[in-house]
């Protein structure tokens, strides 16, 4: 029988890093889960990814198979104020990784994001990055550093990512309140492809059960929508009805971060679902997860 490999997940309480944990946790695979606070009921051990002494002695002794950075500083508008915390978690800790999986002589999964580039389409082979804010610059120097590096290392691209237990765009159009007097008013020119957290991971499978070389992926629906236009989408999903109007960003108070409007193109992977098709296999999970919880309670 083949032994399932070992696998070291970084961020592995967050959105992402759970969800990846428990589905490899099914298949198998003995995971490691760390994030920067330990969680002894989840089983995650708490280790400081910026502190490179200590990342290292870490890596070493749990010795695994391969390791996944799902470990981010996601707060696009805090960055601007804390840009030497954001470039620490999402540019320097990924290089420390790198770096470390290369003397190991293993894998090395790093995920990013669409926003390294600006406004406009883009594929795996484009260079013409151009990142708007803190979050973004710091995002691509850590691809920079993990490119530089050298060693076996997959970079995944994604875009608007969503997926159970967080606060997300989801979750504001079903669960906001809205009447005909006061209505949904949702962006119409902001754009981007919706990506359901589990289809990142199973493309993220594929590195790991060594289906796909080492290199750029873009893992995101095969669409561009408005967040106007997924919020409809998501409302059909649902099977829900509310009054939804789009308005420009112009109409909106100012934000302090200015986001791109981009769509992610994917030359590699076959078969990619719509963001429909996503959010329709998100929806089905979540219905499978409520009725598993409900039945063990019973």
């Amino acid at each position: 029988m083949e032994t399932k490999k070992k696998i070291l997940v970084f961020g592995a309480s967050g959105m992402l890093g759970s969800f990846l944990s428990s589905y490899f946790g099914k298949k198998g695979y003995k995971v490691i889960k760390s994030d920067i606070f330990d969680n002894q009921q989840q089983g995650v051990v708490g280790k400081d990814i910026t502190n490179e002494k200590e990342l290292k002695v870490f890596v070493y002794e749990q010795n695994p198979d391969f390791v996944i950075n799902c470990a981010a500083y996601t707060n696009v508008n805090k960055a601007e104020s804390e840009p030497e915390i954001a470039y620490s978690v999402n540019a320097e800790a990924p290089k420390y990784m790198a770096e470390i999986s290369k003397e190991l002589r293993i894998p090395f999964i790093h995920v990013s994001t669409n926003e390294v580039f600006g406004d406009g389409v883009f594929d795996e082979n484009s260079r013409e990055f151009n990142p708007l804010n803190q979050y973004a610059k710091s995002k691509r120097r850590g691809e920079e550093y993990i490119e530089n590096c050298g060693g076996a290392n997959y970079i995944f691209r994604t875009s608007w990512l969503y997926g159970p237990g967080a606060k997300n765009f989801i979750r504001f159009v079903t669960e906001t309140e809205a009447t005909e007097e006061k209505p949904l008013r949702i962006v119409v020119d902001e754009k981007g492809c919706p990506t359901y957290v589990g289809y990142l991971t199973e493309r993220i499978e594929e590195a790991v059960e060594s289906k796909i070389e080492p290199g750029i992926y873009h893992a995101c629906s095969s669409d561009m929508l408005s967040r106007y236009e997924f919020g409809l989408e998501i409302l059909k999903a649902q099977g829900l009805e509310k009054p939804v109007v789009p308005v420009e960003k112009k109409d909106l108070p100012p934000r302090p971060v200015v986001s791109p409007s981009n769509q992610l193109i994917n030359t590699k992977f076959e078969k990619v679902p719509t963001s429909y098709e996503m959010l329709e296999e998100y929806v089905s999970d979540i219905r499978i997860e409520k009725d598993d919880y409900s039945e063990k309670n019973r």
